[in-house]
């Protein structure tokens, strides 16, 4: 839910009225009807993806609430305009954001750390073959702290390690766990 803040008919500019998400506003001069085209479960997926997505949202839903106050205020045209242009574009690019983090699944990565450390990711891959299954580690990197990714090659992230000695020690410990 979000605030409008806006003056609607005889109403000074103080007054506040609120318009629930996927609801619209009316007034007196015409209709004010701007689906939210945000869904629930893309609100959920953003919040557990991280303030870059979630920000992206936000904006998003300030956008919404512009146009709805400009065509309470009664400048209909230009709240058309906003919706079908900027709200849309808002929309698209906060959904973009989600996708390239792949929020909602469980390999989304984090955003990276932009401190100058690096890192090593310990890399598993478990091989059925003929009855009998095949282990195998390797390190990937460096990377940014946070950052996953094996580079392909059917491994699965494990680990992140401080360095490509630490890398290597932990993938012969994890092979010798097997």
């Amino acid at each position: 839910m979000f605030a409008v803040f806006a003056g609607c008919g005889g109403a000074d500019d103080s007054s506040s009225s609120s318009a629930p998400s996927g609801t619209s506003s009316s007034s007196a001069g015409g209709s004010c009807n701007y689906p939210d085209l945000v869904s629930a479960s893309e609100r959920t997926q953003a919040n557990a993806c991280g303030i870059h997505v979630s920000a992206a949202y936000a904006e998003a839903d300030s956008g919404l609430a512009s146009v709805i106050a400009a065509c309470q205020k009664g400048q209909k045209a230009t709240a058309d305009a906003y919706y079908a242009s900027t709200y849309k574009s808002m929309v698209s690019f906060a959904r973009s954001n989600s996708a390239t983090l792949s929020c909602g699944t469980n390999t989304a990565p984090t955003v990276a750390n932009t401190s100058s450390q690096t890192y090593y990711n310990l890399c598993v891959k478990t091989t059925p073959s003929g009855g009998t299954i095949t282990y195998s580690s390797a390190c990937y990197g460096p990377v940014q702290s946070g950052e996953g990714g094996c580079g392909g090659g059917g491994y699965s992230y494990f680990t992140q390690n401080i360095s490509l000695s630490a890398c290597q020690a932990a993938g012969a410990s994890w092979l010798k766990s097997r």
